[in-house]
């Protein structure tokens, strides 16, 4: 695992080049800091990688990957959003919320295998969402988690994962590590799933 120590507010650009050109390249994966907790990804074009990461936390069977997307034009691809929905996202995102919305044909199989459903995240997090930028295509992620708990600490995860991951973006210890508020779209009022770091004001009326 090559290790990369970012700024965490404004990253250095050559790591995050190097870190996208083994997730593109090299079909690698990462972790990175997100605005919940650390997150573990791959390009969602690699399905080597993901099978990976699924292998990686195969000993939780309840955990699903969600995309973290650059912008709402990647969004469009993977997901179908209403103009209402579209309105919501932008009042909330960047920030710490998953939105699970009704999914494309474009949603690979391993990610969701009924291709139903996506859970669609834009972290306020400077480092991820530059790294989707540069390699152009969402990541399908998941929370870092050891022994059950979400990881805030990255050198937690140089003593579990160094031979599984192949880059490590590492901002240091989180602040405030909690997960993403869930935020169900699929039908026309929103529904909240999970509240999380995420303030969730709307009433779905």
């Amino acid at each position: 695992m090559i290790t990369y120590n970012i700024h965490p507010v404004n990253p250095q650009h050559r790591f995050i080049e190097a870190a996208a050109r083994v997730l593109e390249s090299e079909g690698g994966i990462a972790v990175y800091p997100t605005d919940t907790v650390y997150g573990i990804g791959a390009c969602v074009t690699n399905p080597k990688g993901i099978d990976k990461i699924a292998r990686i936390l195969e000993k939780d069977k309840t955990r699903l990957f969600s995309f973290i997307c650059s912008d709402f034009s990647q969004i469009s691809r993977y997901v179908r959003v209403s103009n209402a929905h579209y309105k919501l996202m932008r009042r909330y995102l960047p920030g710490p919320y998953t939105f699970i919305l009704n999914a494309t044909n474009l949603v690979p199989k391993r990610i969701a295998p009924k291709r139903k459903t996506a859970g669609i995240r834009m972290p306020s997090s400077t480092a991820v969402l530059e790294l989707v930028k540069l390699i152009g295509e969402p990541l399908a992620n998941t929370s870092v988690k050891i022994n059950g708990s979400n990881v805030c600490d990255p050198e937690e995860i140089k003593q579990t994962m160094r031979h599984s991951v192949d880059i490590l973006l590492d901002a240091g210890p989180l602040d405030n590590p909690e997960p993403s508020t869930i935020i169900d779209l699929t039908e026309d009022n929103p529904v909240l799933v999970r509240l999380g770091k995420g303030v969730w004001e709307e009433t779905g009326d």
